[in-house]
């Protein structure tokens, strides 16, 4: 009475288990499945089991009870093929075509015919008048048989779930110990299993609450899928080769909506909007991937663009929650496997792309396709960046320079130190380019105070001063103005080498001045240790006169478009605007002088430099200071 007791608890807990799990919100994957299958095959052994005892107990050996007992033995084997079975779908082997999964099949029939049929066969065991339990040859065979799968589950816990967490695979490894315990207790009959039983119950609840439970997979604040949940169902997909169309929806500027609204507002609207979502995917499963993105998994793309065709239209850009107003707009985006894409990590690539906050990117409203050219941008600024890091690290920023001719004094009298960065081909990257990438990196800083570094042992190691250098120019990103110690900084590194601030000349570069305040505060620092400022690159389409007039600089730079442009009679505007530049006290450097006709050109609008491959391209410190001495020695 003692087992049967025991049994009928164990049925009982593993009812409650099953019954907990089915009522949850379920991940659709073929691991829930099995494990859904492997609580339910657990749940209908311990009843079998404890059935078989209570027909013992009160029948004897009969008919009835051979029938019961087979059952029961069944139901156990039918636990460790469920078990295996969960193991090959947690791990992503589990395929319907697979051989090896047809041989296990076909073995599965072997032993459900040698065990069924034992009560009139007695192929696998029978019943003596005593009620013993006597095993045959045939029953060994289906232990040893089901053993080996069990070592072979452990093999697949540890070789093919290396991205899986170590508490996973432990609990699976004790569970597989566990079951290995179980059946050569039943092999040998000198120990009682009911202790192992406690053990595989116990383990499986455990796991079930730690890892295999729904609300691992479930996003508290809007009660959809979360990210993990929605890399398991893609990662599952694409091992089985399943057709997958994935729709994307992201909420512009979520970032700064949320410093405005706050947390809790915009957890509302989410929810709302996971609502719609709901409502309108046509049976897709939808996830919060990402504070500002949601996901669905639909079967083919014709599904999808009808999905999207309705969200575009539902989804309002307007919200009213607690009498806050909070408006939005949406960024839609499709991907499709394998017609997009290849793989699950090229997958992922380009989902990540489109959960970047880069805002070009995202085209309001639209519904843009993630195909290979999409994230070929994104993987060249991977590459430049990781060269950066390189560079910033090694102290093997290359630098070059460029002379600057005089007007005034009819020779070289200062240069400008530009950066140069190589690919992995051993090629130059386009200098804006790399700087671009730099403050989006946040590696401006380090590599602008190696580059400074660099321009003053330059300086120092060729007594530039002597040969009548009186202006090291160089540039300045907008980026680095937001650094507040960068004045200091710069002044430390001058004095270090002996160079006075005042031949620095510092070239910031006019663009859309994110931090215009900052800017303007860090130039009049560098102005106050003595050094000079230009505003480069004059007239590339941030322009304003307005920076002319409250930046505090030294030095216009023209862009060469300009010059170009006024030598082809295309444009005139260099006629006014060079002498209100001039008005203003402000000296002009123009760039990109070619032809003599561009010299006379801004000779006649009163021009201060000159800067062009007139005179030289960039070039090494050797080539450099040979053109300069050669250069300054004819004038």
């Amino acid at each position: 009475m003692y087992e049967i007791h025991f049994e009928i608890a164990a049925a009982g807990f593993f009812c409650l288990l099953f019954l907990a799990n089915l009522l949850k919100k379920q991940l659709q994957s073929r691991r829930t499945a099995a494990f859904q299958i492997l609580l339910c095959v657990m749940m209908a052994a311990s009843f079998l089991v404890a059935g078989s005892d209570l027909c013992m107990f009160y029948y004897g050996t009969c008919e009835g009870t051979t029938l019961i007992k087979a059952a029961s033995l069944y139901a156990e084997v039918l636990c460790l093929v469920s078990f295996h079975c969960y193991i090959l779908s947690a791990a992503y082997r589990l395929s319907l075509d697979s051989p090896l999964l047809l041989s296990e099949c076909i073995l599965f029939v072997f032993m459900t015919v040698i065990i069924l049929s034992s009560p009139w066969t007695k192929w696998c065991f029978y019943l003596d008048g005593n009620g013993m339990f006597h095993q045959q040859t045939p029953f060994l065979v289906i232990c040893l048989f089901l053993m080996e799968h069990l070592v072979m589950d452990i093999f697949i816990v540890w070789v093919h779930y290396k991205e899986h967490l170590l508490q996973r695979r432990v609990f699976y490894s004790l569970l597989i110990l566990m079951f290995f315990c179980a059946v050569a207790a039943e092999m040998t009959q000198k120990v009682k299993v009911e202790g192992v039983t406690v053990f595989i119950l116990f383990v499986l609840f455990a796991f079930y609450l730690s890892l295999q439970s729904p609300d691992f997979y479930v996003d508290t604040s809007t009660g959809a899928y979360n990210r993990d949940g929605f890399f398991e169902v893609l990662r599952e997909r694409i091992a089985y080769c399943r057709k997958t169309s994935c729709l994307l929806v992201r909420v512009r500027n979520y970032h700064s909506m949320n410093q405005i609204y706050g947390e809790e507002t915009l957890q509302e609207v989410q929810r709302q909007i996971y609502d719609i979502l709901k409502k309108n995917s046509a049976n897709g499963i939808v996830y919060h991937v990402g504070a500002s993105t949601f996901a669905l998994i639909l079967k083919d793309e014709n599904l999808l663009k009808g999905v999207y065709e309705q969200l575009s239209v539902k989804i309002p850009t307007e919200w009213l929650v607690e009498d806050e107003v909070v408006r939005h707009e949406y960024s839609f985006y499709q991907i499709s496997y394998p017609k997009d894409c290849q793989d699950y990590e090229e997958l992922v690539q380009r989902i990540h792309y489109a959960r970047s906050d880069h805002e070009s990117r995202h085209k309001a409203g639209s519904l843009t396709l993630l195909h290979w050219g999409a994230v070929k941008e994104s993987e060249a600024k991977k590459k430049v960046a990781h060269l950066l890091e390189e560079a910033v690290m090694d102290n093997s920023i290359e630098i070059q320079f460029q002379p600057i001719y005089s007007i005034e004094k009819d020779k070289i009298t200062s240069l400008e130190v530009l950066a140069r960065l190589k690919d992995e081909n051993k090629n130059y990257i386009d200098p804006e380019y790399f700087i671009h990438v730099a403050e989006e990196n946040h590696m401006i800083i380090p590599l602008g105070e190696q580059i400074f570094r660099k321009a003053c042992i330059f300086a120092s190691r060729n007594r530039i001063f002597d040969y009548g250098i009186e202006d090291i120019n160089i540039n300045l990103s907008p980026g680095q103005c937001r650094y507040e110690k960068l004045t200091e900084v710069l002044a430390g590194i001058a004095a270090e080498h002996g160079i006075p601030m005042a031949k620095m000349h510092l070239e910031i570069t006019e663009s859309e001045f994110t931090d215009a305040d900052a800017v303007s505060r860090t130039l009049q620092r560098l102005k106050e240790t003595g050094a000079k400022v230009a505003l480069d690159d004059f007239g590339t389409g941030y322009s304003t006169l307005s920076n002319i007039l409250e930046l505090p600089v030294d030095f216009v730079k023209i862009d060469k478009s300009l010059v170009w442009s006024f030598a082809e009679g295309k444009n005139q505007f260099l006629n006014d605007l060079m002498p209100m530049i001039k008005a203003e006290g402000k000296k002009i450097i123009a760039e990109g002088i070619e032809t003599q006709e561009h010299i006379d050109i801004i000779k006649r609008l009163q021009g201060d430099f000159l800067q062009g491959y007139h005179y030289a391209r960039p070039l090494p410190e050797k080539n450099f200071m040979r053109f300069l001495k050669e250069f300054n020695a004819q004038c």
